[in-house]
C-alpha cells in the first residue's frame, strides 16, 4: 500500500502531529488538502490570483516553520482559514493606511497651488499607485518596507526571510520600474 494512501486516511490533527516531528509527508498531505479552498477563498476576497497564491504560500510557511511551538487548539482547517482570514485584514488595513497617506501627502494644501497643479498631483498619485500594485507582491513588499517604513536591507531581509542581496533586487527593480513609468515628471526617483 502506497505512504500516500496512509496520510490520506488521516485527520488533519493526525497530521499536524506528524508534522511537529518533521514529516514532511504529512506537510504535504495538509498543503494538498487545503491549498484549494484556501486559493478560492483569498481570491474571493483580494481579485487577484498572484496574491491570493503568495498569501497562503505565507501562511503555509509560516505554520512549517512554527511548527514546533505553535500549538492548535481549534482544527487545523479552522486554524489556515482563520490565518487567512487575519493576513486579508491586514493587507486591506496596510493598503487604507497607504491610500490614506498617498492621498494626505499629494492632495494636500501645499500641493494645492493652482489647478493645473492640483490635477498633475492627482495623476501623479494615480500613475505612482499603478505603478506600486503592477509590482511583484515581493518586489512592492520590499520597496514600501524600505521607503515607506525606512527600513534597512538588512531588517527588510530578515522579516521577509530573505537575503540581503534580494532585498537589493527587490528595490533596484521597484525604483527601475518607478523610473521607467514616471519619467514624464520633473523629478527623479531615488
Amino acid at each position: 500500500m502506497p505512504q500516500s494512501v496512509l496520510y490520506a486516511g488521516l485527520s488533519d490533527s493526525q497530521l499536524f502531529h506528524l508534522v511537529k516531528k518533521d514529516d514532511i509527508k504529512a506537510f504535504e498531505e495538509l498543503y494538498n488538502r487545503h491549498w484549494t479552498g484556501l486559493i478560492d477563498a483569498a481570491y474571493r476576497r483580494l481579485q487577484s490570483r498572484q496574491k491570493a497564491e503568495d498569501l497562503i504560500q505565507d501562511i503555509f510557511v509560516s505554520l512549517y516553520q512554527k511548527r514546533h511551538t505553535r500549538e492548535i487548539t481549534i482544527s487545523v482547517k479552522a486554524y489556515l482559514y482563520q490565518a487567512l482570514k487575519f493576513k486579508v485584514l491586514n493587507i486591506y488595513r496596510d493598503e487604507f493606511t497607504r491610500s490614506a497617506c498617498r492621498k494626505d501627502l499629494f492632495l494636500n494644501d501645499n500641493c494645492k497651488t493652482d489647478s493645473a497643479d492640483y490635477c498633475e498631483a492627482r495623476e501623479l498619485n494615480t500613475r505612482i499607485m499603478k505603478t506600486l500594485h503592477s509590482l511583484p507582491q515581493k518586489c512592492r513588499e520590499a520597496f514600501l518596507l524600505s521607503r515607506e517604513e525606512n527600513l534597512s536591507n538588512r531588517d527588510i531581509s530578515v522579516g521577509m526571510n530573505i537575503s540581503v542581496s534580494t532585498v537589493e533586487k527587490h528595490i533596484g527593480k521597484a525604483l527601475r520600474i518607478l523610473k521607467n513609468n514616471l519619467r514624464d515628471y520633473s523629478f527623479m526617483v531615488d
